[in-house]
Parts: structure tokens; C-alpha cells; sequence
């Protein structure tokens, strides 16, 4: 556990300067274009590289040392970082260049967060993954909320320059934590037993399409990651209905400060929590929470002070479920081929992530505003605008991803998760 503990440390360090980069790199290319097209492509830059490489990191990740792996992708991180800030330095500095080195990050961390959790299993004990889980969980939305508090401060002080200052000693730090630990290997097999990339590329579908557990926790998982996606944008509305203008900023930066510290206090909780007998049941039951808060926000009048409470407990649900699952992953999956089932996983999750964006706005615009129009009576009372519709329905969605499989095998004596799906 020591050593995955400096691994987490340098980890959560790199992570917080890269927020921090990211938010004050996405306002330099709005200030100097004025387009938010140009703002909105560089978050496109950042999730379709880890998307397109996501089944290739996965077979590199179990044919090499997660050791190499990591280091590899942090090498070229702060390589990527060092170029953006000498641009910066000699007055160079180009949004074509921001976007290429966001692409870099990209790519990197879809070798860096599959091989971490990969490497969990050589690391930590079976009775510790839960909370190791738990730990990088903090460790992300630790970065999530300091991150653009740092990015900030440093811009004040010292302007972008500052901001890439840190962002390339913190990737640095991340680095150099490799260099003090020792991550033991999971057994590599010869040249000769290796089946080649495209069949090695289909393992990853094939075990988790095999296990009724895997399957369950990435369709409740991807699901959960595209409701919480698309959940601010179908809150806007009533976030600011009936409230100054000069007051709604403060309205927003509420309910995002609440769901940040949902996050935050769950996944804490979750990391000094012993691990989960029957993680399922946790997985499942969390699922069930968050529903209920998106109802509560869907159907209950409150103005600001409900959809607070509603986001900070909608999204202490996420690190519930991504904890409490990971043990049942790295148990249900051999060492020497969980490179390419955590990053199949990665990919579903983050695709899910990214279309749920659009799907809220798209959402907005031709179901929830029109279908609200047309109600009449007691429900035009009940849901008087789309946004609380469409909130009722990212309930219901998740009541029912978190149902059981409707023709469950019979639970054994011997069943590691303590339930049947």
C-alpha cells in the first residue's frame, strides 16, 4: 500500500496542475478569439484521442511494465507541457498549439489511468482496492475543485506563464514518484504466445460481455457518468429562473460547488470506509440515490436551496458506485489482461461522458421545452418547464439501469459480490 500511496500522491499533484492548466488555457483561447466554437473544439480535442487509442493503450498496457507505461505517458506530458510553455515564453504561443497539446494529454492519460488501475492489483491488497479506488476518486475531485482556485490565484500573480510554470512542475512531480517506487510485474508471456494486436484487441469485449457482473457495472457506470454529464445543462433553467441577472453567476458557482463537494465528501468517505462486503449492493443502492435526487429536483419547488442539496447528493453517488465497483473488476479479471478490459472500460465511460453533453442540449431544444407546452392541467403544474421533465427522466433512466438482471442466476454460497445481477 506504501507504494501506491507515492504513486496516488505524485497522481492527484499532476492532476490538480493539469486542471489548473486546462481552465486557464480554455479562457486564453476564448479572449483571443471571442468564438465559443474554438472553446467548445478544444473539449472535443480532449476526450477523442483517449477515445480512438483507448483499445490500442489497453493491449500496450498488458504486454509492458505499468511502470514504463506510466512514466512513458508522463515523460510525454511534461514534454508537451515544456513546448507550450516556451511558446508562451517567446510570445509564440498559438491556439493550434493548445490544441495539439491537449490531444498529447489526452492520448497520455489514456495509458496513465487504465495502467494505474491495473497496477492497483500488483500493489494493493485484495481487502484494499476498494479504498485505493476510493482514494484516486478524492484524488480527481481534490484537482476538480482546486484546480480553477489555483489557476486563478496564479494568474493574478504571474499571468498564463505562471499557470504553465506549475502545470510542468507538477507533471514533473507525478514523474519523479515513479522513480522511488517499484511496481511488480504481472507475468509477461513470450513473443511466441502473444496472438497478435487484433485478436488481443477483442479480448477486453469478450471477458466483460462474458461476466454478468462486468456487464451490469458498465452499462450502470456509463449510464451514471452520462446523466451526471448532462445534468448541469438541463439545470441551467432553473437554476436561474427568477433570479437577477447580476445574481444567476452565484446561483450557478452554488450548486457546481455543491456537486464538486458531493463528490469530494463521498469519495472520502469511501476511502476511510472498510471495503464494501457486497459491493454490488452499494453500486446499485447509490445508483438509486442519485435517482431520487434528480427526481426531487425534477418535481420539488425550492429555487436554489433544493438543487443545491439535490446536486450534492446526486453526485455523491458517483464515487459510491466507482469504488465500490472497482474491487469486483479487478477480481472478476486476470492481472495480465486488465490493460485491455480498464481500457475498454475508459473508453464506454468517457464516450458516454461526452455525448451526454450534447444529448442534454439537444434534449432541451426539440423534447423537453416543446412536450412541456402541450401539457395541460395538473401536469402543466407539475412540470411547468422542460428542465424539470427531463430531470424526472434522468431519474427514472437511472432506476432503471439499476434494476437487476430480470432473469437472475441463483445466488452461490460462494458468490464473491454477495448478489446476483
Amino acid at each position: 500500500m506504501r507504494a501506491f500511496l507515492v504513486i496516488w500522491l505524485g497522481r492527484v499533484i499532476g492532476v490538480v496542475g493539469a486542471k489548473a492548466s486546462a481552465f486557464a488555457l480554455s479562457l486564453w483561447v476564448y479572449q483571443q478569439t471571442g468564438s465559443i466554437t474554438q472553446f467548445s473544439l478544444s473539449l472535443f480535442v480532449s476526450f477523442v484521442p483517449g477515445l480512438l487509442l483507448s483499445p490500442v493503450a489497453g493491449v500496450l498496457i498488458d504486454r509492458h511494465s505499468r511502470r514504463t507505461i506510466l512514466a512513458g505517458a508522463d515523460t510525454a506530458v511534461l514534454a508537451a507541457g515544456v513546448a507550450l510553455l516556451a511558446a508562451q515564453a517567446t510570445g509564440h504561443l498559438a491556439v493550434w498549439q493548445i490544441y495539439a497539446v491537449v490531444a498529447v494529454q489526452s492520448a497520455c492519460a489514456t495509458f496513465q489511468w487504465p495502467a494505474l488501475s491495473a497496477a492497483v492489483t500488483d500493489l494493493v491488497a485484495p481487502d484494499q482496492r476498494s479504498r485505493a479506488a476510493a482514494m484516486t476518486q478524492t484524488g480527481l475531485s481534490v484537482a476538480q475543485l482546486l484546480g480553477p482556485t489555483l489557476s486563478t490565484a496564479l494568474m493574478h500573480t504571474g499571468g498564463l506563464s505562471a499557470v504553465l510554470v506549475a502545470d510542468t512542475t507538477t507533471a514533473l512531480v507525478g514523474l519523479l514518484t515513479l522513480a522511488v517506487v517499484r511496481i511488480p510485474g504481472t507475468a509477461t508471456r513470450g513473443p511466441r504466445a502473444r496472438p497478435g494486436y487484433r485478436a488481443e484487441l477483442r479480448v477486453g469485449r469478450r471477458l466483460i460481455g462474458a461476466d454478468r457482473h462486468l456487464t451490469y457495472l458498465l452499462r450502470l457506470t456509463a449510464v451514471l457518468f452520462a446523466c451526471q454529464s448532462a445534468a448541469p445543462v438541463i439545470m441551467l433553467p432553473l437554476i436561474v429562473a427568477g433570479i437577477p441577472i447580476e445574481r444567476q453567476s452565484l446561483s450557478v458557482a452554488a450548486v457546481s460547488t455543491a456537486a464538486g463537494l458531493g463528490l469530494a465528501a463521498a469519495s472520502l468517505a469511501m476511502a476511510v470506509l472498510p471495503q464494501p462486503r457486497m459491493p454490488l449492493v452499494w453500486a446499485r443502492t447509490a445508483t438509486v440515490v442519485s435517482a431520487v435526487a434528480a427526481l426531487v429536483a425534477g418535481l420539488v419547488p425550492g429555487g436554489t436551496a433544493v438543487l443545491t442539496a439535490a446536486a450534492f447528493v446526486f453526485s455523491a453517488g458517483v464515487p459510491v458506485v466507482v469504488s465500490s465497483s472497482q474491487g469486483v473488476w479487478q477480481e472478476a479479471t486476470e492481472p495480465g489482461v486488465q490493460g485491455r478490459v480498464f481500457a475498454l472500460r475508459r473508453m464506454v465511460v468517457q464516450a458516454a461522458t461526452m455525448a451526454g453533453l450534447p444529448l442534454a442540449g439537444l434534449l432541451m431544444a426539440y423534447v423537453g421545452t416543446p412536450l412541456v407546452t402541450h401539457l395541460a392541467g395538473p401536469l402543466r403544474a407539475v412540470f411547468p418547464t422542460g428542465s424539470g421533465l427531463l430531470l424526472c427522466c434522468v431519474g427514472v433512466t437511472l432506476l432503471t439501469v439499476s434494476l437487476p438482471n430480470p432473469h437472475p442466476r441463483p445466488v452461490l454460497a460462494d458468490d464473491p459480490f454477495g448478489v446476483a445481477t
